[in-house]
């Protein structure tokens, strides 16, 4: 008896003592770590200001490949982005709080391993030396849990991992930009393309549903075009009709091509003929730069094209993990 009253005593002593700590211990923690860039403004800003363009340099991302990730509503303030994995990356989702010209916030909650919150922002400054990014953390402590910070410095913990997602950003980013800096930086191609039908799913699409989209709409059309018998001349590709900046929609179609043929239930679009032509190598974030570039050489030229865009997407994400090797064929179809 008298021992369980000795441990009740050291127990309430470690529990007061706890207590005190905790009122002068720090509630707040904040992390953050900085890179410069050499690359286009507008080309790194397209790396942070939306969840698609930030999973490219995450540190945690290549812990888990296999891990289940979603996006909703991506690049616009309440855009959703969630993630499920291993036990190295736990599960949680992340939200677009706030946007600016040069900085996003997000908020993140954090449901496995353990449930947590915090703010994330990142920001992007022109420089003399360059395009500075500066990644931060900010998460709040309730009393008397906040006694953990006396006992775990959370920027030594998460310090390299923030500073690894900035290299990483900035090796993306340079070699990306390297090839993409102006019209002048791509081979761009005036050839004849072989007359082809694409066959898939023609729709008037949100920007952030195109992924899951696409997903759907190329199975779809691989298994229509193999049970048909029918010869494809080209990978997977997404035939844009209309780009909507203002409404961030799009009209496309996104199958496959073919040398002929009509599918029951599917659409179909045949197009050949005069085109331009750019070979790009890089992340699909990037692909924005290419089409600018083609516009561009379109109206210095006095050249008209049908107001069509083709991407057609060479390499296979799934069998190349590095996005420096991704080749997608961009053609701008052009008027007779």
């Amino acid at each position: 008896m008298k021992i369980i009253k000795i441990l009740g005593g050291i127990i309430a002593a470690l529990v007061f003592i706890l207590l005190i700590l905790g009122l002068i211990a720090p509630s707040h923690t904040h992390v953050d770590r900085s890179v410069t860039i050499n690359a286009p403004y507008d080309h790194v800003w397209s790396y942070v200001n939306n969840f698609k363009g930030m999973d490219e340099w995450s540190p945690w991302t290549e812990l888990d490949p296999n891990q289940v990730t979603t996006f909703e509503n991506d690049g616009a303030v309440g855009a959703i982005y969630t993630w499920s994995g291993n036990d190295s990356v736990g599960k949680g989702e992340q939200t677009i709080t706030s946007m600016t010209d040069n900085e996003v916030v997000t908020h993140l909650h954090f449901i496995e391993p353990f449930d947590a919150e915090a703010d994330a922002t990142t920001t992007v400054l022109e420089t003399e030396e360059g395009i500075q990014v500066t990644w931060s953390y900010d998460a709040e402590a309730p009393y008397p849990m906040n006694v953990m910070n006396l006992f775990i410095d959370m920027n030594e913990m998460l310090g390299p991992d923030f500073q690894k997602g900035m290299d990483k950003l900035k090796l993306i980013a340079e070699e990306s930009a390297a090839a993409i800096v102006d019209e002048k930086s791509f081979d761009i191609q005036t050839i004849e393309l072989e007359t082809r039908t694409y066959i898939g799913v023609r729709k008037t699409i949100s920007w952030s549903e195109m992924q899951s989209f696409f997903t759907s709409s190329f199975g779809a059309a691989l298994e229509g075009v193999a049970s048909a018998g029918f010869e494809m001349t080209g990978m997977p590709t997404g035939v844009y009709f209309t780009w909507d900046e203002e409404n961030q929609q799009a009209d496309l179609l996104a199958g496959v091509p073919v040398k002929e043929g009509d599918l029951e239930g599917m659409d179909s679009e045949t197009i050949g003929g005069g085109s331009l032509l750019i070979e790009y190598y890089g992340p699909y974030a990037g692909t924005g730069d290419a089409h600018m570039a083609i516009e561009k050489y379109l109206k210095e030229n006095g050249i008209q094209s049908t107001g069509m865009a083709i991407e057609e997407y060479v390499t296979d994400p799934t069998a190349e993990p590095d996005t420096l090797q991704w080749l997608t064929k961009i053609y701008y179809p052009l008027t007779d």
